[in-house]
């Protein structure tokens, strides 16, 4: 019995042991700042439970990943977005492009002024200066119709665009768990059916986190560790469900559509209480740019847009036209800087073509499209 108390002793010894140098991790942590890795972009994000959109950019925050050219840096501004800062209302005279999107129009893995919507506003200022066009990127990592038609609703609206265009990716009418949680993995809401295209595929079902888990994440210590046991659990499923997540959904019928469709139709209708125009940006895949067959996916599109009435701008010609001399993609999704000036400048051409810009930049529809 004599060796019980030297035992206790040492026990507590030992924890007083690993809380006092937890309790300087746990401090150094706070004091040295977020590592400067691609979890730092999900610092970007913030749940946003009283908001339709669910989750959003945090104002000011910062943050950095590694891109295909080095450390990529991103800021957001104080309104939310990976953009300047724009005036509300709008000023006279002005003529407001806003572009709704997920990590294509945010611009990932490229620098802000290298994404497509910067490039198309420097355009139009060169081109067409007398114009007066601004185009504002409220891109959003992650996101899908379901959650780009609510931001369009409750804030996208609220800047009075004179055109609306919602910017498509392959990857909209897949299950969207990887994208959520890709962005918001520590802190996934209870996102509804209705934000999946077929909910009945749905891979994972909402967990309210345990309590241990909520007072995990008051915790700089245990959120890296936890952080860092999910990651290793879930390295060798990533790939395959990231491919998985990239096989195009290329029929023309079915639920993804349909769910699809109708979530457009209700952001055409927004747009049109509004006053504004309204577009559907098809971004071509990586596996429709070398490929030489039709795609089914833009033809879809383009279907819809003309049952429906508004215009769809398709950038896969000008993109197959470079994909044998260039590199186009960082990866399954995600444009280079290179592709990013291609699209701005396609789009540019069809939006001056189907008098979707003020009447001075008119004269940049080539005139074989006139």
């Amino acid at each position: 019995m004599r060796g019980f108390p030297e035992l206790l002793l040492r026990l507590t010894l030992l924890c007083l042991g690993i809380a006092i140098g937890t309790g300087a991790v746990e401090l150094f942590l706070r004091v040295s700042g977020p590592p400067k890795d691609v979890r730092e972009f999900r610092g970007l994000h913030v749940l946003r439970p009283d908001r339709p959109w669910l989750y959003g950019l945090r104002p000011g925050s910062e943050g950095t990943v590694n891109g295909p050219s080095g450390e990529i840096p991103y800021r957001v501004n104080a309104d939310g977005f990976r953009d300047r800062l724009y005036a509300r209302p709008k000023p006279p005279g002005v003529y407001r492009v806003v572009v709704i999107g997920d990590s294509i129009a945010f611009g990932y893995g490229v620098e802000q002024e290298q994404g497509f919507t910067e490039r198309l506003e420097a355009l139009l200022a060169e081109l067409a200066p007398e114009a007066r066009v601004e185009v504002l990127n409220m891109g959003i990592g992650g996101y899908n119709p379901y959650l780009e038609a609510a931001f369009l609703r409750d804030v996208g609206i609220t800047y009075e665009p004179d055109l609306v265009i919602v910017q498509f990716c392959i990857n909209d009418l897949n299950d969207p768990t990887l994208h959520f949680d890709h962005h918001t993995r520590e802190r996934l809401g209870a996102f509804p059916d209705a934000a999946y295209p077929d909910p009945s595929r749905r891979r994972v079902a909402f967990r309210a986190p345990s309590g241990m888990e909520r007072l995990c994440r008051k915790s700089l210590v245990c959120s890296r560790f936890y952080e860092a046991l999910l990651a290793r659990s879930a390295r060798k499923f990533d790939l395959a469900e990231e491919r998985a997540s990239a096989v195009p959904v290329e029929f023309s019928i079915g639920p993804e559509w349909d769910w699809l469709e109708s979530l457009y139709v209700e952001m055409a209708a927004v747009s049109a209480q509004a006053g504004s125009r309204f577009a559907v940006l098809a971004f071509p895949h990586p596996g429709a740019t070398t490929s030489p067959e039709r795609a089914p996916v833009q033809e879809r599109l383009a279907e819809m847009g003309r049952e429906h009435g508004w215009t769809t701008l398709d950038p896969l010609p000008a993109f197959r036209q470079k994909a044998a001399v260039t590199r186009l993609f960082i990866d399954w999704w995600h444009p280079t800087p290179v592709a990013h000036e291609i699209a701005a400048r396609s789009v540019l051409e069809q939006l001056a073509c189907a008098g979707l810009l003020p009447p001075e930049a008119k004269r940049l529809c080539p005139p074989q499209d006139r």
